[in-house]
């Protein structure tokens, strides 16, 4: 396991379907801590406020050049 913390809110479209809409949702909230794990491709994942399981990052090895994942987690 890969502990990581939120340095900035994470939002995910998500969709209503009895309004079949496309709405905004927070994903991860800033200055919460997640835990990560690599899956059997490599891809780092962890799972949302609401139990969800999401890509964070390429690969754990990939971290330092993952422009993506520096500006919204930090690896402890």
């Amino acid at each position: 396991m890969i502990l990581v913390r939120c340095i900035k809110d994470v939002y995910g479209g998500a969709i209503d379907c009895s309004y079949n809409l496309l709405e905004d949702r927070l994903l991860f909230k800033a200055s919460h801590f997640y835990m990560a794990e690599q899956d059997k491709d490599g891809f780092l994942v962890t799972q949302d406020e609401e139990g969800e399981p999401h890509i964070i990052a390429d690969s754990r090895e990939m971290i330092g050049g993952d422009s993506w994942f520096h500006e919204h987690f930090i690896l402890l």
